[in-house]
C-alpha cells in the first residue's frame, strides 16, 4: 500500500483560493450570461477550489461549473455562499487612507518649498529698490545677480508645480476611491467546488452564470450624404451601436464580449388566446371593450398577468449573437459605454416632403432598402445630414430587404404655399335641397436650391362613413398616388422642382348632406 506522507496530505486537503475574474460575457437585452475560467495544479483525490469575488447578483439556480484538463474528474458538490465584505472594505480603506496622507504631506512640502521661493523673489525686489550708494560696476553686477537669482527660483517654483500635477492627480483619485468603496458593494458570493481527480495534473475549471445587472440595447447613427459624385440620390450610413452596462460590482478587464439579440423579457410561448362570447345584453363597459380588436383585448388581460465592426457569429431567423474583435474593458456602475457592432451602406432616393394643409415646411427624407443578411433590432437614431446632426429619432427592427425611411429635419429651401381658390357653403338642389361645401386648394413648391429637386407632396380628401354623406373630388393634379400606405382618402404628388422654379398641384373636394342634416366641421 501507497502512504503519503503528512505535507502531501496536508496540501491535498487545503482548498485551493482564488479571486474571480470575469473572462467571457454574453449581453442580452435583459440580463447577461458570464463566464470565469481558471486552471489550477492539483493532486490526485478529492479536493475544493473556492472562487472569491464572484457577483452578488449571481442567480445562483443558474450556476453551471464544467472541469477540463484530467480526464475523468468529476464534481461531487457545488456550494454558493453570500460573504460580506465589511472586512474587506475596512481593508482597502485603510490602504486608501494611508495612501492618500503620504500624498497629502507630499502636497505639503511642495507647497512649503514654493512659499520659501517666492519669499527669495520678494527679498531680491526690495534689495533692488534701495540699492544705497553703489558705483556702475557694483550696480551693474547686482542686477545681473538679482536677475539669475530671479530666474532660478522662478525655475524652481515651475518645476514644483509640474511634480505636484502628478500628486494632486494622485489624490484625486484617491479620494474618489475612497468615496467609492465607502457606497460600494458590501456583500459578494463564494463559490466552493468539491472535486475529485484521478491524477494529478493541471485541472481547468469553468464557471457559467447568469446575472440581472448587465445588459445591453441597440443604438444608432444614421449620416445621410446627399451630394455624391456621379451619382443621384444620396446614401445613408448606418452605424449599429451597442450601449452596454455592467453593474455586477466587478470591473471586466480584458473580456471577451458578444451580444445577443435573443430578449427573455418577451416571455417564452405565445400568450393563450380564449373563446369570445359576446352577448346582446353586455353591460355598457364590456359593450366598449367588445368593439375593440380581439388583439387588443387579450393584450389587455396580459399586462395584468405579468409584469471596431463585430462578426456576425451565430445567426438563425430569430436572433444572432456579435461577437466583438477585441476584449474589451467595463468597469462596474458603467451605463452607457458605447461599442461598435456593424456599419451599413444604404443607397437612398432623397426627396423633400410636405403636407401643407396641416405645416408648409419641407422635410428631407431618405428612403431605400436595407441589405443584411442578419436583422438589427429596434433603437434610437442619432440623425446626422451632410455632417451636421439634425436630432434624433426611432429606428424600427429591419430584417434584410425591408425598406427603411428617415427624416433629417427641415429643408429650407423649398417653399410651399396654399392657395385657397374655392371655398363655398350652401344649399342646392331643385326637387329636393342639399347642404353643399367645395374646398379648392392650390399648393405652390418653389425651389430655391441651386440644382433640381424630388418632393413628395401630401393631401388627404375626407372619408365618409355615413351613406347620408358624400364626398366627390373636384380637380386634383395628376399623377397623384391615392390611398397612401392603405390610409383612405390620402394623396401623394412625386414631383421634381427645377432649380430657381415654381410648380402648382390641385386638390378639392365637394361634401354633400340632405337638407335638415348638419355638414361636418372641415
Amino acid at each position: 500500500m501507497k502512504k503519503h506522507s503528512l505535507l502531501a496530505i496536508a496540501i491535498a486537503t487545503t482548498p485551493l483560493m482564488v479571486q474571480a475574474e470575469i473572462t467571457k460575457a454574453t449581453l442580452y437585452p435583459s440580463h447577461a450570461e458570464l463566464t470565469w475560467e481558471e486552471r489550477e495544479q492539483v493532486s490526485s483525490g478529492t479536493g475544493t477550489v473556492e472562487i472569491e469575488g464572484l457577483p452578488l447578483s449571481l442567480q445562483d439556480q443558474s450556476l453551471q461549473v464544467s472541469l477540463e484538463g484530467i480526464s475523468g474528474s468529476q464534481i461531487q458538490q457545488v456550494q454558493i455562499t453570500r460573504v460580506e465584505q465589511a472586512e474587506f472594505v475596512a481593508s482597502e480603506t485603510r490602504r486608501i487612507r494611508k495612501e492618500l496622507a503620504a500624498v497629502t504631506l507630499r502636497i505639503q512640502e511642495q507647497e512649503d518649498a514654493i512659499r520659501a521661493w517666492n519669499q527669495q523673489v520678494s527679498l531680491m525686489s526690495k534689495m533692488a529698490e534701495s540699492p544705497h550708494e553703489l558705483s556702475a560696476s557694483e550696480l551693474n553686477d547686482m542686477a545681473v545677480t538679482l536677475k539669475e537669482t530671479t530666474q532660478g527660483a522662478l525655475g524652481e517654483i515651475r518645476a514644483i508645480r509640474t511634480r505636484m500635477a502628478d500628486d494632486l492627480a494622485t489624490r484625486d483619485r484617491l479620494t474618489r476611491e475612497l468615496s467609492q468603496i465607502k457606497q460600494g458593494v458590501r456583500a459578494t458570493k463564494t463559490a466552493v467546488v468539491h472535486y475529485r481527480a484521478p491524477a494529478s495534473g493541471e485541472l481547468g475549471l469553468t464557471l457559467r452564470f447568469q446575472t440581472n445587472q448587465a445588459s445591453w440595447r441597440s443604438e444608432y447613427s444614421a449620416r445621410l450624404k446627399t451630394e455624391l459624385e456621379g451619382k443621384s440620390g444620396g446614401e445613408v450610413t448606418l452605424e449599429h451601436l451597442a450601449v452596454v452596462q455592467q453593474s455586477t460590482g466587478t470591473d471586466w478587464d480584458g473580456v471577451e464580449l458578444r451580444l445577443s439579440t435573443a430578449n427573455a423579457r418577451r416571455g417564452t410561448a405565445m400568450p393563450a388566446i380564449h373563446s369570445w362570447v359576446v352577448s346582446p345584453t353586455q353591460p355598457p363597459a364590456y359593450q366598449s371593450r367588445a368593439g375593440a380588436p380581439m388583439a387588443e383585448m387579450e393584450s389587455s388581460s396580459l399586462k395584468s398577468s405579468k409584469g471596431a465592426v463585430a462578426v456576425v457569429e451565430r445567426q438563425s431567423s430569430f436572433t444572432q449573437s456579435y461577437r466583438l474583435p477585441q476584449p474589451v474593458a467595463i468597469p462596474s456602475g458603467s451605463s452607457g459605454q458605447r461599442l461598435s457592432v456593424a456599419e451599413h451602406q444604404i443607397p437612398v432616393e432623397v426627396a423633400t416632403w410636405a403636407t401643407p394643409v396641416v405645416d408648409t415646411t419641407g422635410y428631407l427624407h431618405a428612403k431605400g432598402t436595407f441589405d443584411s443578411d442578419a436583422p438589427i433590432p429596434a433603437g434610437r437614431v442619432t440623425l446626422y445630414r451632410d455632417g451636421q446632426s439634425v436630432g434624433e429619432s426611432q429606428l424600427q427592427e429591419l430584417a434584410g430587404g425591408e425598406e427603411v425611411a428617415l427624416g433629417f429635419g427641415i429643408d429650407d429651401g423649398i417653399r410651399v404655399s396654399v392657395v385657397n381658390e374655392l371655398e363655398r357653403t350652401g344649399e342646392e338642389g331643385v326637387w329636393s335641397s342639399e347642404n353643399v361645401q367645395r374646398r379648392q386648394n392650390r399648393f405652390e413648391i418653389t425651389n430655391h436650391h441651386a440644382k433640381a429637386v424630388q418632393v413628395r407632396i401630401f393631401d388627404r380628401l375626407p372619408v365618409s362613413q355615413e351613406d347620408i354623406l358624400t364626398v366627390k373630388p373636384l380637380e386634383i393634379s395628376e399623377p397623384v398616388e391615392r390611398d397612401v400606405d392603405d390610409k383612405k382618402g390620402v394623396l401623394a404628388w412625386d414631383r421634381e422642382v427645377p432649380a430657381g422654379k415654381t410648380i402648382s398641384i390641385k386638390s378639392g373636394f365637394e361634401v354633400r348632406v340632405p337638407e335638415g342634416t348638419a355638414l361636418p366641421r372641415l
